[in-house]
């Protein structure tokens, strides 16, 4: 890995090689910085298929997806599946509609963006970086096949040589982690979400709701009791006008998507 630090074709290159130490079908490699939604820095085999998907992702749905609050938690580096970093609960309070994103059962995180294939897998690679930002290696994978458990374990395997060689190649390259021209990151629409309306506390509510967190979860996080969140889950509903958890990832999306280019 070290003779293609600094090349130009670092991203392809590397994908060349981690194939002959890996098993899989897709790959898609972003880039997360604090201050900008994530980047694609290159699909690659099967990903390619998925451009609709990834756009959609990139645009507005990484504002929901696991990965990204694990980037914004600092999460230490190495090799993951989805389960390791999903929330507790987060699946538990979500149910069928026709919205922004599609609730699916059989997909880990319990939806799935529109584009983004049914019955994936992802063995996820992450690399933080200086400058607050990170790379996600996502190695898609059918779900149900062995390919998924070969490829964490022979991720793991290789990670700490591939994380460095990332690591090394922004050292010399820095400019192919440029964020200069992304899109802002909408997580600041999520912290203002519903401010004309709502308390601090419900706002804060909200927050949690769109990021997975169950009625549960939400108490622990924010050290109130279980009965307090349900009231203010209702009074949240009543002032939006809205009867449903559906319905308030609706209204979120909605109005993220009508204010994004």
């Amino acid at each position: 890995m070290i003779d293609v630090i600094g090349t130009e074709s670092f991203f392809p290159d590397i994908v060349k090689i981690v194939e002959q130490r890996l098993s899989f079908d897709g790959l898609l490699m972003c880039l997360y910085s604090k201050d900008n939604a994530p980047t694609s820095l290159g699909c690659f085999n099967e990903a390619l298929n998925f451009q609709t998907g990834i756009q959609n992702y990139l645009k507005y749905s990484y504002i929901l997806n696991p990965v990204y609050h694990a980037f914004q938690n600092d999460i230490a580096a190495g090799a993951y599946i989805m389960d390791d970093i999903l929330p507790q609960d987060q699946k538990s309070e979500v149910t069928a509609a026709d919205f922004h994103i599609w609730i699916d059962d059989q997909e880990t995180i319990g939806y799935r963006t529109p584009g983004w294939p049914k019955n994936i897998e992802e063995v996820l690679g992450l690399i933080p970086l200086p400058d607050n930002k990170m790379i996600e290696l996502c190695f898609m994978n059918r779900k149900g096949t062995t390919k998924v458990q070969r490829c964490q374990a022979d991720l793991q395997s290789i990670f700490p040589v591939l994380a460095s060689t990332f690591r090394k190649h922004f050292e010399f390259a820095a400019h192919d982690f440029d964020t200069t021209n992304a899109e802002p990151n909408i997580k600041y629409q999520i912290l203002d979400f519903g401010s004309h309306i709502l308390t601090e506390r419900e706002q804060s509510i909200v927050q949690l709701i769109l990021k997975g967190y169950s009625s549960n979860s939400i108490a622990l996080v924010l050290k109130i009791s279980l009965p307090t969140v349900k009231t203010h889950r209702r009074n949240i509903y009543a002032k939006l006008n809205i009867s449903s958890q559906v319905e308030l990832f609706n209204l979120y999306l909605s109005a993220m998507m009508a204010s994004s280019p």
